[in-house]
């Protein structure tokens, strides 16, 4: 009877519905105040229903669910905000206007080597500056802020333990009212460079180093083969020299090898931890103009920014994990699941009606024991590689299929239509630095393999039938590894 009535359940209207008996039942109904989404009514068989005094309490009690539910949802959100700021491994911090240090996250506190809350909260900000660094921030950097609401750069603050200097990525902005829109607060959210800094320094060194090294070793080489067209009978002094100098070419190599992928690494967590900011800052903006949609949109915006940061860490514990030890931390995951997640993110940046990818998934090959994280990073690059090995062709389309072997073993085949592997490049395709692509570092493949290794499976490559190359792994079944 309520939804033949729905029409009439948002207008605080009363209506009566008819008894075979004669009587009826008396309905009045009061909008909770969610914009006509929902309504609390009541209903009494007394045809005198609803007197002045029950219509009174029928519309107390929907404001009262009203404010209630909006109470919760605010409540739900700062605990949301609280538990990101109280977790995440950058710099938080707040003062008033006047530089007054009034809260710092516990991560902070870390970095600059202070053990407690009240110790900062005796501070000022210029405290936290280092030496050389103050006057600038007193006289230039902390007006404009108040100025302008925002300033983001380079400077040093000082360990309190220590009194050397940390290099941050200061992000320093104002913080206003939403009521009356006066300046409030200054507050900063600030990342420490010195493992950047560090790696830097230490790449550019190596790299000057290998340069000179370099520039040594090619006039030595030619050196060499003058003296091997001028004196036929030193050729044999002279291979002997050129081979040692190979050697030492080679380990060069090694070395530079070494430098890009510490940049490649430091590249690849930057994105995470950089999207992990901007996520908190918009997060922070959005909960300061207040309002439902800005509090859902907030709440949408921290989630995304702690699956950024639980993705970073997860890339780099795992990719040490195998550096260090030549093993991984494996256990059973759902295959399907693994895959299709690992192709949401390579089709995330790309527009869908360019591509294609389609799944071929054998129903007894279900569960593997592996580290999932490097499994989808072996299925991103693949899929990625065969899409750009597609790029200047339509359709685009690549074939991603499971098969369960004999010997507990499953098979992943990732088959594309592309033009297939250069003939030149075919029998070192998973050797470090070869490549097919103009820009490539030749890294991916050789990684891949290692990881799969690792798993006690193998990867290969051969041409497809139809057209193009099918890369094929395989890795142990959940039942397999468990002796069932």
């Amino acid at each position: 009877m309520l939804q033949r009535k729905s029409a009439l359940l948002g207008s605080g209207q009363e209506f009566v519905f008819g008894h075979a008996s004669g009587g009826g039942l008396h309905v009045a109904t009061a909008p909770i105040g969610f914009g006509g989404d929902a309504t609390l009514a009541a209903g009494c068989f007394r045809d005198t229903f609803p007197t002045r005094t029950e219509k009174l309490l029928l519309n107390t009690g929907a404001n009262q669910v009203a404010i209630a539910f909006r109470q919760w949802l605010g409540d739900a959100e700062k605990r949301r905000f609280t538990a990101i700021v109280q977790r995440t491994t950058d710099f938080i911090g707040i003062a008033s206007l006047n530089g007054q240090i009034q809260y710092i996250n516990p991560a902070g506190l870390e970095l600059v080597g202070l053990d407690a809350l009240d110790h900062a909260l005796r501070l000022h900000v210029l405290d936290f500056v280092s030496p050389q660094d103050r006057t600038t921030v007193k006289r230039e950097i902390w007006p404009l802020v108040l100025r302008t609401g925002r300033w983001k750069g380079e400077f040093e603050l000082r360990h309190f333990g220590s009194g050397m200097p940390i290099p941050f990525l200061v992000d320093c902005f104002r913080i206003d009212d939403p009521r009356t829109g006066q300046p409030m607060n200054v507050s900063t959210v600030s990342r420490d460079l010195s493992e950047q800094k560090n790696s830097e320094a230490a790449l550019r060194n190596l790299n000057e180093s290998l340069e000179r090294r370099v520039t040594d070793r090619t006039f030595e080489l030619a050196h060499a083969n003058e003296g091997l067209v001028a004196e036929r009978l030193e050729r044999s002094q002279a291979n002997l020299r050129f081979h040692k100098l190979q050697n030492e070419l080679s380990r060069a190599a090694r070395l530079t090898a070494a430098s890009q992928m510490a940049a490649a690494l430091a590249h690849e967590i930057s994105q995470p931890l950089t999207a992990v900011v901007n996520s908190v800052n918009a997060a922070k903006r959005l909960l300061a103009r207040g309002g439902p949609a800005n509090s859902l949109t907030a709440q949408e915006v921290t989630d995304e920014a702690a699956g950024q940061a639980l993705r970073a860490s997860e890339i780099v514990r795992s990719l040490r994990q195998l550096v260090s030890t030549g093993e991984t931390e494996k256990r059973p995951e759902a295959l399907a699941s693994l895959i299709e997640e690992a192709g949401a993110l390579v089709l995330s940046g790309i527009a869908p009606q360019e591509v294609h990818l389609g799944f071929e998934l054998d129903d007894g090959a279900r569960i593997v024991l592996v580290n999932r994280v490097q499994i989808q990073q072996v299925i991103i690059n693949l899929i990625r590689n065969a899409f750009e090995a597609m790029a200047d062709q339509e359709p685009r389309r690549v074939t991603l299929s499971t098969k369960a072997l004999d010997d507990d073993m499953i098979e992943i085949a990732i088959a594309d239509i592309g033009p297939g592997i250069p003939g030149a490049i075919a029998g070192r395709l998973f050797e470090p630095f070869v490549s097919s692509k103009h820009d490539g570092m030749g890294l991916g493949l050789s990684m891949s393999r290692s990881i799969i290794e690792a798993h006690r499976g193998q990867l290969t490559a051969e041409p497809n039938p139809g057209g193009g190359t099918i890369f094929r792994f395989t890795l142990p079944s959940g039942g397999a590894a468990n002796g069932d």
